[in-house]
């Protein structure tokens, strides 16, 4: 593995465990909740645990049990901010989550899978090398049979034999006729 996926499987971890201490219900107690109803919103959702049901304007403590047994009305009920109701949250956070999840591991394919099928450039010098030496070595075996043609030539005039009709003909050959 190289050190990208690693990184990435490591923030992967760290965001996956963020986000469920995020979700993860912490229950305050009754006495402390209700202190703040006919309150303000932001007075009631700074403590952990407590929710305000916007509706009522009451604060109470249990997360679950606002998302769980409605108990507030129209589900207009607010933990840890003010700006945006449970029930937005509980759809959009999920969602966010899983769009940010499959894009993760999307970037994961394209920069680590995809690169194993291109090949890496340490593999690409290789095999130009590997052709380089090739066409080196077709040069040499054409060179080398240029010359042994040569000399077979030169042998074969040496001691008069040549083809008939040059190259072409019946393909043996003719001892050379001395008639001028």
């Amino acid at each position: 593995m190289n050190n990208f996926s690693i990184t990435a499987f490591i923030f992967l971890g760290v965001f996956t465990l963020s986000f469920l201490q995020f979700l993860a219900p912490v229950e305050a107690d009754d006495s402390v909740c209700s202190k703040y109803s006919n309150g303000t919103c932001q007075d009631c959702v700074k403590n952990d645990g407590c929710y305000y049901c916007v509706p009522t304007k009451k604060c109470a403590s249990g997360v679950v049990k606002a998302t769980l047994h409605a108990s507030c009305k129209d589900n207009q009920w607010k933990v840890g901010q003010c700006v945006f109701t449970g029930k937005i949250l509980l759809i959009v956070l999920p969602t966010l989550g899983g769009v940010i999840l499959i894009a993760l591991c999307c970037c994961i394919y394209c920069c680590c899978c995809r690169k194993k099928k291109r090949g890496s450039k340490k593999e690409d010098k290789q095999e130009a090398k590997w052709r380089r030496q090739r066409e080196d070595i077709e040069i040499k075996h054409s060179e080398r049979r240029a010359e042994r043609q040569q000399k077979y030539d030169e042998i074969r005039k040496k001691y008069g034999l040549n083809r008939k009709n040059g190259d072409e003909g019946d393909g043996k050959y003719h001892q050379f006729t001395n008639e001028v």
